[in-house]
Parts: structure tokens; sequence; C-alpha cells
């Protein structure tokens, strides 16, 4: 009986915090990186997109997105942690935000469009990039706008 309600206490815990992350978009970005630094991008692109009940995580999009990003990680070597470079929040229901993913060989780009409808901040958009040879900020807040 205590090691029901041990394990009761653990799976409630995990619960309040996973759903605590995704009250803020901050969380939200966070659990997307941990996710993504311990068992990969794939299993990241998987986490953002079940935070929106309204896409379909076995979409073409999504298979595209995936394929897309394990064909430049497999080329850029090790990964080694993100920076944000712009984040823009609207009112309190909409974020964007632009981080660097910092590789061994060259950074990826990722642009966050969350928005929050009600309690919790769901991904709109999510978008990466790997060119860099014109790096400028307004090149970026043109693309997190778009």
């Amino acid at each position: 009986m205590k090691k029901i309600a041990i394990a009761f206490f653990v799976f409630a815990t995990f619960i309040a915090t996973s759903k605590a992350q995704e009250t803020t978009y901050q969380g939200v970005v966070e659990r997307f990186f941990s996710i993504y630094s311990d068992k990969g991008p794939e299993k990241a692109i998987d986490y953002i997109f079940s935070t929106n009940p309204f896409l379909d995580p076995s979409s073409d999009q999504v298979t595209a997105i995936k394929l897309k990003l394990a064909t430049a990680v497999a080329v850029i070597g090790d990964y080694s942690g993100y920076d944000p470079i712009i984040v823009k929040e609207f009112g309190t229901s909409m974020a964007i935000a632009t981080y660097m993913v910092k590789y061994k060989r060259q950074p990826l780009f990722f642009t966050f469009v969350l928005y929050k409808p009600d309690k919790f901040w769901q991904i709109q958009t999510l978008r990466f990039d790997d060119k860099i040879e014109s790096f400028e900020m307004s090149d970026f807040e043109n693309k997190a706008a778009k």
C-alpha cells in the first residue's frame, strides 16, 4: 500500500510540474529544449506539436519538419545548447520567439509562435532555418512576423 501511495505522489507531482510549465510560453520552450537535449529533436518536435490539440502530430507537415531537421542535424555536429535571439510578446496571449540552437559546425534558428487561448500555451507555428549568410536582426523579425 505504501508503494502505491508513493507511486501516486510521484505521478501527481509529475503531472502538476508538466502542466505548470505549460502556463508560460517560456516553460513550453524550456521543456522543448530539455527534450531536445535529452531525447533528441524528433521527440522534441512530438512534444511541441502535442501542446496544440488542433494540430495532427502525424501530419505530412510535421513529418516534413522532422525529416528536414534530422537531415540538417546529421551534418552539423554535436548539439551544445541554445540562446534566445528575439522574444516578443503580443499582449498576454501570444509570443514569438527565435532561438539560436548551437551545434559544433553552425547554428540552427528556431522560431516559435505560441498562443494561449485559455490557461495553457500551445504552439501555433514552428519554423527552423540553417542559413546564416545574411544574419541581421531585421531578417529574424520579418520571419517571426510572417
